[in-house]
């Protein structure tokens, strides 16, 4: 393995890294938060029906990530294998991103499910250029795990802003402008997140090189599966890292919806639900690795799964019509209360990015201690696909909520309800945010428990191992250079 000069990864590497992941997740932000609510709001689609169909759109893009990871991995330029896709990612997505929210009201109802599922799978696609070699470069610029655990905290709380600035800035801008019954409003979203995720990922592409020229072989996608199937704690961390994401995505995609429909609260305040429960967030992420020092990776891992049930519990007990919240109270007050529920989920969410980041850059390790072939780019996609996966199912769950619980449209005439919002309705979308999940969770927590076990002595002796192959194979490579220089003489 090559190090480039110096030791260690320097401050400004890692903050730059975190701005290409801000950029990205401004991108996905953006998707989860608004996509669904203006094509059943503003569109009028069916939510069952685009909830089935983004589902089946996802889990079809989700194809590309092996695909995207393969090239990836096999890619050879002047800019190294990761920065040449992250500027053409960075332009193709931002262009999807644009045309996803643009309104054609006077389109047919088939012409529009045809255009916005189109316009998705091309987000999706184009979405899988810029995540996996982002993604894939933290091995490549962060080989301890101490590394790896300092850029992967400080990139998922700064990543972490990107949703924050398209959420709670979004709200801001469509406040700003045209208002939130305009979708209109929702376009000039759509524009300044794509602005800012080129910026960010040109950032990176100009001023980021890859630190470790690891060894990474060439690998033919058909046998993808066939090294996931070898690699035990690829599969562990997979079944685990999937049942938590599904739960925390069903309940956060969701959460607009209450500030839209449910009288108690306000979208005016949704800015305030953003920063109180992403402070919570903020801050585990800037201590986590001060609290990895204080409790075991593993430990803390298994304390997200359980702040995720309670959060979800109590954002659940706060909003049950009549309960806590009531009609008549000041819907600042039940904003500041939901927030502080949220932010149990939200910092459970948080700190769970972090570790299973640096889990699945310990699992391409041992993937390479036990077969002997290392695929970074592949093994880190596998985040990228589980999040689409888990993306799917709840954009499933999302759209049989809506249909079920009968929520009226906007109609774009007189920019008011076309009907009478009830407490069954909220209840209803409520069961499908936060009680549907909550099973979800304990599986996933008692499969980590079971199956994953990549930590302490015996990380510590696949990592020895794999260093040890490596300084063999580098002395053995300049043993024959050095023969070759004497022959030439």
């Amino acid at each position: 393995m090559d190090k480039a000069k110096g030791q260690g990864l320097k401050a400004s590497e890692k903050f730059i890294y975190s701005f290409g992941t801000l950029g990205k997740e401004v991108s996905y932000g953006m998707i989860n938060t608004y996509a669904m609510l203006f094509l059943t709001v503003f569109m009028g689609l069916n939510g069952i029906i685009v909830g089935f169909a983004f589902c089946a759109v996802r889990l079809l893009s989700a194809v590309a990530d092996p695909v995207m990871a393969t090239i990836v991995n096999n890619t050879k330029s002047p800019l190294g294998k990761y920065r040449p896709w992250l500027i053409v990612g960075a332009l193709l997505n931002t262009a999807a991103l644009i045309v996803m929210f643009l309104p054609f009201p006077e389109f047919s109802t088939g012409a529009k499910y045809a255009y916005y599922l189109a316009a998705y799978l091309v987000w999706g696609v184009t979405y899988t250029v810029v995540d996996v070699p982002l993604m894939s470069m933290i091995p490549s610029i962060a080989d301890t795990t101490n590394e790896r655990e300092s850029v992967s905290s400080l990139s998922r709380l700064i990543g972490g802003f990107g949703g924050f600035v398209i959420g709670s800035g979004g709200s801001v801008i469509i406040a700003l402008t045209l208002g939130q019954s305009n979708p209109w409003s929702y376009f000039i979203v759509a524009c300044v997140g794509g602005v800012i995720l080129t910026a960010m990922l040109l950032l990176v592409v100009c001023t980021l090189k890859e630190r470790y020229v690891l060894p990474c072989q060439e690998v033919r996608f058909r046998e993808i599966f066939s090294l996931f199937k070898k690699n035990d704690q690829a599969r562990a961390f997979t079944g685990s890292y999937l049942l938590f994401t599904i739960a925390a995505t069903i309940a956060t995609l969701q959460i607009v919806y209450l500030f839209i429909y449910d009288a108690r609260l306000s979208f005016e305040y949704f800015i305030i639900f953003n920063v109180v429960a992403c402070t919570g967030q903020g801050i585990a992420m800037i201590f986590y690795t001060w609290i990895t020092k204080k409790l075991s990776r593993e430990k803390v891992f298994s304390l997200t799964y359980i702040l995720a049930m309670i959060g979800l519990a109590m954002i659940f007990a706060a909003m049950i019509p009549g309960f806590i919240l009531q009609k008549d109270s000041d819907p600042l007050v039940n904003v500041i209360i939901v927030s502080i529920a949220g932010s149990f989920l939200m910092t459970a969410s948080g700190v769970n990015q972090i570790s299973s980041m640096v889990m699945i850059s310990d699992v391409c390790d041992y993937g390479e201690y036990k077969l002997g072939v290392r695929t970074d780019a592949v093994m880190m996609s596998v985040q990228t696909l589980l999040l689409k996966v888990s993306g799917a199912v709840a954009m499933l769950v999302l759209g049989i909520g809506i249909y079920v619980s009968g929520l009226p449209t906007i109609n774009l005439l007189t920019n008011t309800f076309s009907g009478e919002v009830t407490d069954k309705m909220i209840l209803i979308l409520l069961i499908f945010m936060f009680l549907v999940p909550i099973p979800l969770l304990p599986i996933g927590l008692i499969y980590y428990k079971r199956k994953y076990r990549l930590f302490g002595k015996y990380y510590d002796e696949v990592k020895a191992s794999i260093d040890l192959k490596r300084k063999e194979a580098g002395a053995a490579y300049d043993e024959a250079a050095a023969d070759r220089t004497s022959d030439d003489f």
